[in-house]
C-alpha cells in the first residue's frame, strides 16, 4: 500500500469514527434520566390494561407510543407510590408519538431533545424504560443505523427492551433523549428501533383532545406492503436471502430513485451474489444520491470499508470532506 493509500484510509477511518466516542455517563445523569422516566398505566374498555413508559419533556408533559395508550379512556403516569393524571393527549398513531399532558405539573426534570440527524452510527446511547412492566431498567448500547423517515431518522440500536419499555427514552451519553423506544423485529436476532424524539415538535402543532381510544395504525404496524422499506428488507437480510434483497433493493429504487439507502442495498446484494457490474452501478447512484447526506455517506463509507471496496471508500469520504473536515490529530 502507498504513503497516499495509507492517508486515505487513515482520514476514512476519522470520518467514520468521528463522533463515535464519548465520556460514559456520570452518576448525576443516570439519576436525572431514571427521575425523567414514567410509568404508563393506560385503561380502556373491559378492564383492559397496557403498561408502558414514558418520558418528561416540559412541566406538565410526558412523550411516550401512542400504541401503549391507544385503547385507553384513562391514562396515568407513576413513579413509585406517585400518580399523575393525564387530563389530555396530542396523538401522531402513523408515527407511533403521543404527547401526554398532565392536570398538575410534573415534579421530575424534563429532558432536553437531540435530534437524530446529529447521531452517528457507532454512537454509544442508553435506553431507559419499564421493560416488563415491572421497575424501570436501565440497557447500554448502541446507534447501529439511521433510516431517513418523516424528515428525521429512526434509530436501530443494540440497547435492547421488552414489552412496557414502549415509550421509553433513548438517551446519548450526556443525557440528551433522541429517541422513543418503539418496536423490535423477530428475526434470527432482535433488532431494536426508537422514533425520533425531534418528531415531537410537529406532534405540538397537533390539537389535543382527552384521553379517549385512537384509530390508525403505526408505520412499523403496517402490512409488510405498507412499510417503510428498511423494514421490508429485515426478514430477508437475517436469512442472508441476497436475492430477495435484490428484488426489494430494485423495488425500493423504482419506488424512491432519490433514496441513497435503497442504492446501497441494491450494491451490497450485488456485492453478495458476486454481480460486480450491478454492485459498482448501484454505488455509484448511491453516492450521487448522498453526496450532501452526512449519514447516508457514513453508512457508504462504513460498507465499504468493512468490505474492503477502497475506491468507494474514497469517494464516500471525500464527499464527507467536503461537508466537515478530518478531525486534527488522525
Amino acid at each position: 500500500m502507498t504513503a497516499a493509500s495509507r492517508r486515505l484510509h487513515a482520514a476514512a477511518f476519522a470520518l467514520v469514527m468521528a463522533g463515535t466516542a464519548h465520556a460514559a455517563p456520570s452518576a448525576e445523569t443516570m439519576m436525572r434520566l431514571s427521575r425523567a422516566v414514567l410509568k404508563v398505566s393506560a385503561l380502556g374498555d373491559g378492564d383492559n390494561l397496557s403498561i408502558g413508559s414514558a418520558v418528561v419533556i416540559g412541566p406538565d408533559s410526558a412523550l411516550t407510543n401512542c400504541h401503549v395508550t391507544r385503547q385507553a379512556h384513562t391514562i396515568v403516569l407513576s413513579r413509585g407510590m406517585d400518580r399523575h393524571k393525564v387530563v389530555g393527549q396530542r396523538a401522531d398513531m402513523s408515527r407511533d408519538l403521543c404527547l401526554l399532558r398532565t392536570a398538575q405539573p410534573l415534579p421530575y426534570p424534563a429532558v432536553d431533545i437531540r435530534a437524530a440527524r446529529t447521531l452517528a452510527p457507532g454512537e454509544r446511547v442508553l435506553a431507559h424504560g419499564y421493560s416488563g412492566g415491572m421497575e424501570a431498567q436501565f440497557a447500554r448500547g448502541t446507534v447501529i443505523d439511521l433510516h431517513a423517515a418523516g424528515g428525521s431518522h429512526i434509530i436501530q440500536t443494540t440497547a435492547g427492551f421488552l414489552r412496557g419499555a414502549s415509550g421509553g427514552g433513548l438517551f446519548d451519553e450526556a443525557g440528551h433523549l433522541v429517541g422513543i423506544t418503539t418496536f423490535l423485529t423477530a428475526a434470527r436476532r432482535p433488532e431494536y428501533f426508537a422514533v425520533p424524539a425531534d418528531w415531537a415538535e410537529r406532534l405540538r402543532e397537533r390539537p389535543e383532545a382527552p384521553p379517549a381510544p385512537l384509530s390508525g395504525a403505526a408505520l412499523w404496524a403496517q402490512l409488510p406492503a405498507h412499510q417503510p422499506w428498511f423494514m421490508r428488507v429485515l426478514e430477508p437480510l437475517a436469512r442472508q436471502d441476497w436475492a430477495a434483497v435484490a428484488r426489494l433493493a430494485d423495488d425500493w429504487m423504482a419506488a424512491e430513485p432519490h433514496a441513497p439507502a435503497g442504492a446501497l442495498m441494491c450494491s451490497r446484494a450485488a456485492y453478495a451474489l458476486d454481480d460486480t457490474a450491478r454492485r459498482e452501478t448501484c454505488l455509484a447512484r448511491a453516492l450521487a444520491a448522498a453526496r450532501e447526506d452526512e449519514i447516508e455517506l457514513l453508512r457508504i463509507a462504513a460498507w465499504a470499508r468493512s468490505m474492503g471496496l477502497q475506491d468507494a471508500l474514497v469517494a464516500a469520504t471525500s464527499a464527507l470532506a467536503r461537508i466537515r473536515p478530518i478531525p486534527r490529530g488522525e
